[in-house]
């Protein structure tokens, strides 16, 4: 896995993650877009090769990165998606799992949170995660 695509509305929460991802790993690529438009874009252009997500949950209102979620997995089913959130109430969390994400974090990140990320992207696409 070398290229992330980080969703995140919130530019110092994109570089803090993007930090801890190049604590984690030593990745190729680390692209940060703040809105669904910019994200659908990428995705759509396949010459981007991202090869997992790291999406807010609410990146531009309420829950609307669940429709990105979804949206995500009708065009590339087998990309790798942790969803990143302050969002723990088990409504939210039960409805945001039944769309399958490889990971659900709760801010604050920590190292241990994104390692565990990468780990279950690991397993998810059967690759190795490398420095």
């Amino acid at each position: 896995m070398n290229r992330f695509l980080i969703i995140e509305d919130n530019k110092l929460m994109a570089e803090v993650l993007a930090q801890i991802i190049r604590k984690c790993i030593s990745p190729k690529e680390i692209i940060k877009v703040s809105n669904i438009a910019s994200a659908q874009k990428l995705i759509i252009d396949s010459s981007y090769k991202i090869d997992a997500i790291f999406l807010d949950l609410n990146i531009e209102k309420p829950l609307d990165g669940l429709e990105l979620l979804s949206y995500i997995k009708r065009t590339l089913p087998d990309m790798p998606v942790s969803i990143i959130t302050s969002e723990n109430e088990t409504e939210v969390v039960k409805k945001v799992l039944s769309h399958q994400p490889t990971d659900y974090l709760i801010k604050p990140l920590s190292v241990q949170k994104v390692q565990r990320s990468l780990a279950k992207f690991n397993r998810s696409t059967n690759t190795e995660v490398t420095d």
